[in-house]
């Protein structure tokens, strides 16, 4: 079943405020768990930089097949005011390019089965990070549309985390924590794949310069063929059909 969770890793880079991920992690995940009495791994990281964050990541990889069932990362960072990625403690800034290149080789391992959720600001902005070439880097993931405040973080995600252990799916979690009228929502590999391949699917379509030497490469090739060079709608329905067969290629790439 898609969200299935068995095993939550947070991390955490905050300094001189609410350790919103400790909190959470402590009276939240760990108790439910010993509650529930039941069989998930977990693990807090409090981590102050960027080369830390990605050694961590590269230990997941190494060791993510050791890891029966679906696996969540939980950030609680701050992320970047200009949406590019998240802010480590010590100031240092990870790209989302940077965190989906990380994230790819985990969530191939464990078959689709690497879920993310985000406690920043602007993190709905981690599919900015996709590339639509390659394997999907994640199955799904929840965050935020925009500034989020500690008291919201904590209360949301107890929700989340508590109904999360109870029943150990995260997509009916986010289902009960989204009746909460949350600022975080819920976002899986199809609509993200649909958000980042729209920027690309935008751009063809505008670019007249692209447009014109494509239809040049048609027209080419149809005198090479010594075939009729076919008219301006022909032409038209050519690219048209191009550009669809292109998100088609993209998307078969990004699918598992």
């Amino acid at each position: 079943m898609v969200g299935d969770i068995k095993n939550i890793v947070v991390f955490e880079s905050l300094i001189n405020e609410r350790l919103t991920g400790t909190e959470i992690y402590n009276e939240t995940i760990v108790k439910k768990i010993d509650l529930y009495k039941k069989s998930f791994t977990h693990k807090l990281y409090s981590i102050n930089s960027k080369n830390e964050l990605i050694e961590l990541l590269k230990y997941y990889d190494y060791n993510s097949t050791h890891l029966i069932g679906g696996i969540l990362f939980h950030f609680e960072m701050h992320g970047a005011s200009d949406y590019s990625g998240l802010i480590l403690s010590n100031g240092e800034l990870i790209t989302w390019k940077e965190l989906t290149n990380l994230f790819r080789p985990i969530n191939i391992k464990v078959c689709n089965k690497l879920f993310i959720t985000m406690a920043t600001c602007h993190g709905r902005y981690l599919y900015k990070g996709i590339e639509t070439f390659e394997k999907t880097p994640y199955s799904g993931y929840i965050s935020a549309n925009n500034a989020i405040y500690p008291s919201e973080i904590v209360e949301k995600f107890t929700i989340l985390f508590d109904r999360l252990i109870e029943n150990g799916n995260l997509v009916d979690a986010r289902l009960l924590m989204q009746k909460t009228e949350t600022n975080f929502y819920y976002k899986d590999t199809e609509t993200a794949f649909e958000d980042s391949y729209k920027s690309i699917y935008d751009k063809l379509m505008n670019n007249e310069e692209y447009k014109a030497n494509y239809i040049q490469g048609v027209k080419i090739q149809a005198k090479k063929d010594r075939q009729p060079i076919p008219d301006a709608e022909t032409l038209e329905l050519i690219f048209q059909r191009a550009l669809k067969d292109s998100y088609h290629k993209h998307k078969k790439a990004f699918e598992f």
